[in-house]
């Protein structure tokens, strides 16, 4: 049997044909395994990713005894900060009634108005200065929603006048309790007000953890007792914030000292020279020359600078804040809860308008 050459060569092109096939077969087929396990590799790591996600904490037991150790040596700081502070708390009396508590005050008026001070051996001119007068000078009757409260500033009243005291202040001239804390707030926007009233009906505001009073303080001091006083206020076992301090002298020390003006300079000195001439001739004529000298000595030892002690005194005037962190606090929050209801009642109507 012979075969042609056209036979030979179709039988070669389909020998190498069948080849290249199974070459590109098998390249088909390794490239579908590696996908595969390509596909498969991503898959189980994308599994543990999501397996990592979703496993509780587990941290280390050194940090875990750190933290721990922490939130104990905070907890023992917080409370024994809060009781150091608290120390000083006004005392509240729940149970004393309006008739009481007016006497009290009259009692305790009088008693400090008459410490020992530079207005005619007294502290204060009159009862005025406490900044209750319709209370401790008039007939009325405090209202018993307000006793908590005005047992408190009248506690802050007493603690004010005895320090005061107690530092040598020449007269305490007016206390003004109960100051406004803030300038009033701007009006918030609608939209805010509509946020604060999609909050959960069951959260409860957060209480604040103390409560405090704003007073206006103005008293006549020397310098010497002005900063005792001050000193006095800060260290106070009673919790006290000077806020500011604003003190100025009654009279003009160097117009005293040196005259109204150049004008009226002249004019003083020839004045004054007569009753000089005067003073050291009396003195020649009572006690002698000597007198008369040492009398010529201390006119002319007068100068702009004078003994402190023989200053005139500061005009003050301090705003002062107390704080309370205990029980007086408590029943604060517990007035101001019923009236923070009813604002965010009605802040709830105007949200739905």
């Amino acid at each position: 049997m012979n075969i042609s050459k056209n036979q030979i060569v179709m039988l070669s092109i389909g020998g190498v044909s069948l080849v290249v096939l199974a070459v590109l077969g098998y390249l088909a087929f390794d490239a579908y395994s590696a996908k595969s396990e390509a596909t498969e590799s991503s898959e189980s790591n994308a599994a543990a990713v999501r397996s990592l996600l979703g496993a509780a904490i587990s941290p280390d037991p050194a940090s875990v005894a750190a933290v721990n150790k922490n939130r104990d040596a905070l907890a023992g700081w917080t409370e024994a900060a809060v009781s150091t502070v608290a120390a000083g708390d006004r005392v509240i009396d729940a149970d004393v009634n309006e008739a009481a508590f007016k006497q009290k005050l009259v009692d305790e008026a009088r008693t400090l108005s008459n410490l020992p001070g530079g207005v005619d051996g007294k502290i204060m001119k009159d009862v005025s200065a406490f900044g209750f007068p319709d209370l401790v000078a008039g007939d009325k009757l405090p209202e018993k929603a307000e006793l908590p409260r005005l047992q408190r500033l009248w506690g802050d009243v007493c603690t004010f006048v005895k320090t005061l005291s107690d530092c040598g202040v020449i007269e305490v001239v007016r206390i003004e309790p109960g100051i406004a804390k803030q300038p009033q707030a701007a009006a918030e926007p609608k939209d805010a007000k509509k946020a604060k009233k999609r909050k959960k009906k069951g959260a409860e505001d957060e209480k604040p953890a103390y409560t405090d009073e704003k007073y206006v303080v103005e008293f006549r001091a020397r310098p010497a007792a002005l900063v005792k006083a001050v000193n006095a206020l800060a260290t106070c076992e009673r919790f006290i914030v000077v806020e500011t301090l604003d003190f100025s002298r009654e009279g003009d020390m160097i117009g005293k000292a040196l005259g109204e003006g150049s004008k009226r300079s002249s004019d003083a000195e020839q004045q004054s020279s007569r009753p000089r001439r005067r003073r050291r001739g009396a003195a020649e004529a009572e006690f002698g020359a000597d007198a008369a000298e040492q009398n010529i000595a201390a006119d002319a030892g007068k100068g702009v600078v004078n003994d402190p002690a023989k200053e005139d005194p500061f005009l003050v005037r301090a705003i002062i804040t107390t704080y309370d962190f205990g029980s007086a606090a408590k029943v604060a929050a517990d007035e101001a809860a019923p009236a923070s209801v009813a604002e965010d009642g009605k802040n709830e109507k105007e949200g739905e308008e």
